[in-house]
């Protein structure tokens, strides 16, 4: 397929480029479609409402240091003397070392099972959005009901850790969608390999069986003018066999889900996140009639996998998002519900969902190792 190379395309090879693909499709494929997308946002999938967090928000960086200083048992006028020069002078190192060990202070973040917990807020209303993953429905105990579904016992309890921290809650309380992964996520989708989801199916404008292949590209995404993901834009699978899933599902009313659920793999971004490594996939996508889609996938997600970022940003990221990240640590490690450590006991995967927004793209094999071109059609047929 060298129409693949890089060159800069005229509006006449442009067109002829979509006719081709289109032909190509056709003569294997002639009685199915293909719609490709591009994720667009990904975040923490956040429902907060009114009185969810019965003990409140959890407080910003400044009222947690002082409540970690506390709780190395620092008289009080101590601690208001060192918080009163922050972030300057010896807290900061009081702080990333606030751990101990036989006595002695350690590095917080590589060693936050040394840090006395501070119980951080959980989260503990009616709604999450997510799936039943268990299996058990409303039997299924701490556990949610769907607001769009309205299916019962959603299994969701990284929404329960995450819930009650400012930077994380979501509509409906609040207008835009939680502040931490969304900004990472616009921060880091130039620069690392775009994720992908291919739906195919007899005729995606009719309800039925589909299959729905979710993998990772060789190629960035492209920003339009506005700083938006571009549209229609020609992204080569990768073919290590790490980010490559496929499953088979179920189209109905512009609605596709899974009709089965093993295993999902993504390599990710060591800073957004490292792996996105799913048992029990579920997910839900919704083909909007302007081409874009929205969706949520969601599963058993290894609980480490997710504190690692934070814990290797260490206090930087403590004061941009004003977290406890020993707090998220024993957070994540006493709600995990899944996957339990043979030796230990202690389960070792959390229930997760994941919110996702997409649009149109075109998903090829990477057959040669040209950067990607931006196609204009009206469709991803």
């Amino acid at each position: 397929m060298s129409f693949f190379r890089y060159k800069p395309l005229t509006p006449l090879s442009v067109w002829a480029t979509a006719v081709l693909l289109t032909l190509a499709a056709a003569s294997t494929t002639s009685a199915s479609e293909t719609r490709s997308y591009v994720l667009s946002s990904f975040t923490d999938a956040a429902y907060s409402t009114k009185n969810d967090c019965p003990r409140g928000i959890d407080p910003d960086q400044t009222v947690q240091y002082a409540l970690d200083l506390a709780a190395l048992g620092m008289p009080q006028d101590q601690i208001e003397k060192l918080m009163a020069g922050y972030p300057n002078g010896p807290v900061i190192g009081l702080l990333i070392n606030r751990g101990r060990i036989d006595g002695k202070p350690v590095n917080a973040f590589t060693n936050p099972a040394s840090v006395i917990d501070p119980k951080l807020h959980m989260v503990d209303g009616r709604y999450a959005y997510g799936f039943n993953l268990d299996g058990k429905g409303a039997n299924s105990p701490h556990s949610f009901e769907d607001p769009v579904t309205h299916e019962l016992g959603v299994d969701n309890q990284l929404f329960r850790v995450f819930g009650c921290h400012k930077n994380f809650r979501g509509p409906p309380a609040n207008a835009t969608p939680p502040t931490y992964y969304s900004a990472e996520w616009s921060q880091a989708r130039p620069t690392f390999p775009a994720w992908v989801i291919t739906i195919s199916g007899e005729d995606l404008n009719e309800d039925g069986p589909v299959t729905v292949s979710i993998g990772r590209s060789i190629d960035h995404v492209l920003l339009d003018a506005q700083g938006n993901t571009e549209s229609y834009t020609t992204f080569r699978s990768d073919p290590d066999p790490r980010s490559r899933n496929v499953f088979q599902g179920r189209l109905e009313h512009g609605v596709v889900t899974l009709t089965d659920h093993h295993d999902l793999h993504l390599v990710g971004d060591p800073i957004l996140m490292n792996y996105l490594d799913l048992s029990q996939t579920h997910f839900r996508m919704t083909l909007e009639p302007d081409g874009d889609a929205d969706g949520i996938i969601g599963g058993y997600q290894p609980w480490m996998e997710i504190f690692l970022p934070f814990g290797q940003a260490g206090v930087g990221f403590e004061e941009f998002q004003g977290i406890d990240v020993p707090g998220f640590y024993y957070a994540l490690r006493h709600l995990a519900d899944a996957d339990p450590d043979p030796r230990t006991g202690e389960n070792r995967r959390i229930s997760v969902a994941w919110q996702f927004t997409a649009v149109p793209a075109f998903v090829v094999p990477a057959q040669n190792t040209a950067p990607p071109s931006v196609l204009s059609a009206d469709s991803g047929k």
